[in-house]
């Protein structure tokens, strides 16, 4: 018996040894999570949810007095899927996924060494990190968007049920005296992530089904997002009502931190009346209570395949993340933009400069703006954005979610070919209206010599190239044309297609394939 505890205890030092290891390889990661945290309000709550998670920790500990033997194997193999996972999230500079990855090599680590005894201990805790962790660019974007012009509509509504005037121009909400614009900070992002975090954490609490726990994340979603229209509509109302600089300042802020603890409390109440009589008894019953631990079986030796498997994973994983971390993205060389020609297909280009706010949310590598015209045609408007190498906060914004910011509307949207010689290339049509004005807009993405019309369909090439090349840069073309009395869809059309068969044999020199 006291042979098998020495082994026991032999084995349970190992277990924070590697876990100190991993912290410590994580360190460049977690300051780039932290930076997240202090910098986005969105992620601000950060903090707070990494506590949490910390007191589950200690609030099932009694769970660590006891270990088994299932599912050792199992543990590795999250390890190794984990790592790898990390590993190339590094080598294509997607932040998210290395912090997705350390949750999920943390709970192998911890089913290595315990079994599923150790796992139902650290699963509680890891479920709730995700909600922290800043999702990938591209789908901020969409959420920040489409919230933008979901908040904008509800809140309108609200207004009009109140018997205000109201003329809603996008995400402008035009009350007469006074404009109010939903901007990104606006949208409700800030609200929406802690919400969900908030209300994973509230299933757990309960002792109910599985469907019900999804239920409760639903509805904080679904509060989150009428409780920000809310907010919206008491500050046009308010504003309305009193005087326009009740909207800004401290009593936006304040606002926002009452609407926020106000709008936990709505989704309390809600989940709350989701529950019957015998699950709402069972408050403080779900992860928060553990099963008295068993008494350790001598007879049930320690697995000592797996955790000697898990050693020799961290002797490769250790100095193979070191070294892909040192390894130099590869720069093509390419003319910069201030020498691109400034006459394409016989029109004449007037440069143009995006305000610096645009610039510094865009971070881009290099850019050209400008107004190509011709007579007294409508100008062929020119936009390229290129990135040397991407990574998180710095990949092309598609314009399918920039668009709505700005107040207009997408009417059309559809994927068409162009041609580029004898080759075909694909690109997005989208067809915009802003009151009366109309316009036309061509885009596609480039990619080390590979055009793509899907944004998704772009992040898998830039998640392979990162595979086979040491190469990670390219760049959003976009062509817009105004349409109207003088300049029909079709002659738009058929102008920027010409335009873009032109536009082809020059841009590999500044977009290298």
């Amino acid at each position: 018996m006291e042979l098998a505890l020495q082994r026991i205890e032999r084995t349970r030092l190992l277990l924070p040894v590697l876990l100190c290891l991993l912290f410590l390889l994580y360190i460049p990661d977690g300051a780039l999570l932290w930076g997240a945290w202090v910098n986005v309000e969105e992620f601000s709550h950060g903090p707070l949810m990494l506590a949490v998670a910390l007191y589950l920790l200690w609030a099932r500990r009694s769970l660590l007095d006891s270990f088994d033997t299932r599912g050792n194997w199992v543990g590795l193999v999250f390890c190794g899927i984990a790592g790898a996972v990390y590993a190339l999230a590094i080598k294509a500079g997607i932040e998210n996924l290395r912090h997705l990855s350390l949750f999920l090599m943390i709970l192998g680590l911890f089913v290595i060494f315990g079994g599923i005894t150790y796992g139902r201990y650290v699963l509680p805790s890891l479920v709730l990190l995700p909600f922290v962790v800043p999702p990938p660019a591209f789908l901020n974007a969409n959420l920040t968007y489409g919230l933008q012009l979901l908040s904008t509509d509800m809140s309108v509504g609200m207004l009009r049920f109140a018997g205000l005037s109201v003329f809603q121009d996008g995400n402008i909400i035009d009350m007469g005296n006074i404009k109010l614009a939903v901007v990104e900070a606006c949208a409700g992002l800030r609200y929406l992530y802690p919400m969900i975090g908030l209300g994973v954490l509230l299933a757990m609490i309960f002792d109910i089904p599985l469907w019900k726990r999804a239920l409760f994340v639903v509805l904080a979603a679904i509060v989150s997002v009428i409780m920000n229209s809310v907010r919206i509509f008491l500050t046009g109302a308010f504003a309305e009502w009193t005087d326009t600089a009740i909207s800004d300042g401290f009593f936006h802020l304040f606002e926002g931190w009452v609407f926020f603890l106000f709008s936990f409390i709505v989704m309390l109440g809600v989940c709350y009346l989701t529950l019957n009589r015998k699950e709402k008894a069972t408050i403080g019953g779900g992860v928060l209570k553990v099963s008295a631990p068993r008494e350790l079986q001598p007879e049930k030796p320690t697995r000592w395949a797996p955790i000697i498997g898990a050693m020799i994973f961290f002797a490769l994983l250790v100095p193979g993340v070191l070294m892909i971390r040192n390894i130099e993205p590869e720069i093509p060389e390419r003319r910069a933009f201030n020498s691109f020609p400034l006459k394409i297909d016989n029109m004449i280009a007037e440069e143009d400069v995006l305000p610096g706010v645009e610039q510094t949310i865009l971070n881009m590598s290099d850019y050209f703006l400008g107004h190509y015209r011709e007579a007294n045609a409508a100008p062929v408007t020119l936009f390229v954005a290129y990135y040397d190498q991407q990574s998180a906060g710095s990949t092309p914004h598609s314009p399918r979610v920039c668009i709505p910011s700005g107040g207009w509307e997408i009417e059309e949207l559809s994927e068409i070919t162009l041609m580029n010689g004898q080759t075909t290339v694909p690109a997005n049509r989208v067809m915009v209206t802003h009151g009366e004005n109309r316009l036309l807009v061509y885009y596609w993405f480039k990619q080390r010599g590979k055009y793509i019309a899907n944004e998704y369909a772009a992040k898998f090439n830039l998640l392979w190239g990162s595979l086979s090349s040491e190469r990670t840069d390219g760049a959003l073309i976009r062509l817009t044309m105004p349409v109207d009395a003088s300049t029909s869809a079709a002659a738009a059309d058929a102008k920027l297609t010409e335009f873009a068969r032109e536009l082809f044999t020059v841009l590999p020199a500044y977009v290298p394939d």
